[in-house]
């Protein structure tokens, strides 16, 4: 655990000095996601979120891993302001990558990193590049740990130059509740952290930080489901989020 915590204080030092980014809206659709990559397993996922002001975003992602240290992803990614026209939004490309994989007995973490790119519909808006550390770890018996360290930039003559600095975590429980047909059920907590472009870090209250709790569910035939409700804690920060992610891994 404290070689992990190390690992992370040295990712976050190295974003810091990275450069600089520009504010980028607060995901529905986000996950803290894991690292792991199996060789041959494919998956298909929808997500839907929705804030406290009617804005709607949905997400449908194809994946497939390659090799045993390299996935593939495919997102097409939707949205519907208040009031307005439910459209497309963009499409990514996601590269997924492990440089580290936990032992049989659960013993050691899963690293990895992704780099993305999201060609972005029309509009003026520029196209976004994304690169991605994460890391899983699993301890205590049934305890989860995962953390993404993350930095967005534009890209295009209209970038407003330098990253978009985010970090998310993500703690969760494998629990005691057999329900709807199965026992995999994990309760947790998770939170999603903007700092800002590297430009400008504005103040801590006018950066944007969310937390809440994530419950998760599995099924013998690979259908999963995660659902969470976040909560600002920062004037940045929409008040109030909530998602529903359903999939099946073949």
């Amino acid at each position: 655990m404290r070689q992990l915590i190390m690992t992370n204080a040295a990712l976050v030092a190295a974003f810091c000095v990275s450069g600089s980014l520009p504010a980028f809206a607060q995901s529905l659709t986000g996950n803290v996601g894991s690292a792991s990559v199996t060789k041959g397993e494919r998956g298909a996922e929808i997500r839907v979120g929705f804030d406290d002001e009617n804005n709607i975003g949905s997400r449908a992602h194809y994946e497939q891993g390659l090799t045993d240290w390299y996935k593939i992803r495919l997102i097409s990614a939707f949205s519907q302001p208040d009031g307005g026209d439910f459209d497309f939004r963009s499409f990514t490309i996601e590269n997924r990558f492990q440089w580290n994989k936990e032992a049989n007995d659960n013993s050691g973490f899963n690293g990895g990193f992704r780099l993305s790119y999201s060609l972005v519909d029309g509009s003026g808006n520029n196209d976004e590049a994304e690169v991605r550390f994460v890391i899983t770890d699993k301890f205590a018996d049934g305890w989860e740990w995962r953390t993404n360290l993350i930095a967005e930039m534009e890209t295009g003559s209209g970038s407003q130059g330098g990253a978009e600095l985010q970090t998310r975590w993500q703690i969760t429980r494998a629990i005691n509740l057999n329900a709807f047909g199965t026992e995999r059920w994990r309760l947790g907590l998770e939170t999603f952290n903007e700092f800002g472009n590297t430009r400008d870090i504005p103040d801590f209250e006018d950066q944007a930080h969310q937390i809440g709790p994530v419950i998760k569910a599995s099924w013998d035939n690979n259908i999963y489901i995660q659902a969470s409700l976040r909560a600002g804690v920062t004037d940045g920060a929409d008040d109030a989020m909530m998602k529903f992610f359903i999939g099946r891994d073949f």
